[in-house]
This record gives structure tokens, sequence and C-alpha cells, in this order.
């Protein structure tokens, strides 16, 4: 059992940010959970950051949509590192077929192929999304790999954890360090930090983790997660979905964040309010 909470509209991100925060905390004390673990991180940051590589677009899509999927890229940094030589040899035909096409004539193409096949969704995927898997792979090109140097940088960034000034501190540095420009990224992470501390939170007992994402690819910014050592899941979990109203059909994005509480949970660890 649930219940959730949803702000839509408000430009105001930071403070919105740091409001749901507060919020989530203001229930686990209701339920008598006075100081639960907290744990944030920033889809966003991660966005801004492979944005600012000097990566093919497909590198780019293919890096952002894995973080926002898995709670960790080691495995697909692995992945990604291999050259195509060492990769299966799947769908070669279609993918050399497609190398160097205009990127929406190759679209309809295969979208034309599975529906003629009447190939409808494969794993869950729909016609759409595997045509766009192709191009992907198509971008990637044979014989390409993601460089060493890149992957490098990558994991330094996923290993910045600690608290969220200390956070601020080291991803300046990385930044300059790489000649990034990520100053807007840091300074609304910086923003919400301190919005934070004005809702009377000990700033410095936040566990930030640049690699922290919540597994649901609709996040874009913020996320969080409230813990209690004595349940199984989170107690309260959310953060920033910008994009899924444009999803489900809204003309333009919609800022939004929000989250739910387990109420089992919270009852069972802190007795019903």
């Amino acid at each position: 059992m649930q219940a959730g909470i949803e702000s839509f509209g408000r430009q105001d991100k930071a403070a919105a940010d740091a409001e749901m925060l507060a919020l989530g905390l203001e229930a686990t004390t209701l339920y008598g959970v006075e100081t639960p673990e907290i744990r944030i991180g920033d889809v966003g940051l991660f966005a801004a950051f492979v944005a600012a590589l000097d990566l093919a677009p497909a590198w780019k899509r293919r890096l952002v949509k894995d973080f926002n999927r898995k709670w960790s890229l080691a495995h697909d940094l692995d992945q990604l590192a291999l050259t195509a030589a060492n990769r299966p040899p799947e769908y070669q035909g279609v993918l050399a077929a497609l190398a160097g096409s205009d990127p929406k004539a190759a679209h309809n193409l295969v979208t034309d192929l599975l529906s003629i096949a009447g190939i409808a969704a494969v794993g869950g995927r729909s016609v759409a999304e595997i045509a766009e898997r192709f191009l992907e792979q198509s971008a990637l090109g044979a014989g390409t790999r993601l460089p060493h140097e890149i992957r490098a940088l990558i994991e330094r960034f996923l290993a910045v954890r600690g608290s969220p000034d200390d956070a601020t501190a080291e991803l300046r540095t990385l930044a300059a360090d790489a000649k990034l420009s990520l100053n807007s990224a840091i300074d609304l992470f910086e923003t919400r930090t301190g919005f934070i501390a004005t809702h009377g939170v000990d700033v410095g007992a936040v566990q930030f983790s640049t690699a922290f994402g919540r597994g649901f690819d609709y996040y874009t910014g913020f996320v969080f997660e409230l813990h209690d050592p004595r349940a199984k899941g989170p107690l309260i979990a959310g953060g920033r979905y910008d994009g899924l109203l444009t999803r489900l059909g809204a003309r333009e994005p919609i800022p939004a964040v929000g989250f739910a509480a387990s109420i089992e949970e919270l009852a069972a660890c802190g007795g019903a309010p």
C-alpha cells in the first residue's frame, strides 16, 4: 500500500525538489521514524556530464539510457568498451544496410519491415523502440569502441559520493580538470542543497552519489530515497520527471516532482501515527 504526492508546473525546480524531500521526512516523522537514512542522486547531473563529453550522439543516448535503467553502469561500460568485432555478429546485415543512411528514412524502413513481418512487440519493446535500437547500433559503427580516456572520466564521475557539499567541490574540480562545461548543472545541484538546508535538514548527514539512480527511465533530475534498517525497501522514494507528461500526451514538458510513501513499511518501522 502506497500514498503518493505530486507537484506539477513549478518552475522553481530546486525549491520544489527540496520541498518534496522535506515532506518525505515529515511523513517518516509522523510514523515515528525520526532519523531515516537519506540517499539522493541527480539524473540530470549525469545527463549534463554525458552531454559535455566528446562522444557521438548514439553513445550519449546509450549511456543516459543505461544509467536510467540500471543501478550500476559497470557492466554497461564493459560492453561499450568492447570493439564491434568482439560482439556477437547479430543482425550484421541489417546494421550494414543502415550504416550512413538518413536516420528518418532508416527508421521508417525498419518499422515497415517489422510491420510487414507482423511483429508488434518483442520483449516488451514496441516496433518504434526496436527500430531505434537498430539505428543506435548502426550509428555506433563497426569496430568502434568507447574511448579509454572517456571511460576513465565516466568512472571518475560515477565515483563521486559523500555529502552534497563535498560532492559539489569534487564535481567542480573534475569539470575543471576535464575542461567540461558543467556549471549550470552543478549550480542547480548546489542551489537545491541550499534549499534542503533551509528545511532544517542536516546536509552533512545526506548520502549523495553520482551513481545513484532509481532504475526508472522517466526520472530526469533529482532522485531520493529514505531508508530504515528495519525495512526491506525504501520508506519513501521519488524524484523529478519533467518529461513524463509528454509521453502521456502533453504538448510540452511540464515540471513535475513527487514521491511514493510505503505505508506498510512505515507502519512496521515506527507504528501507526
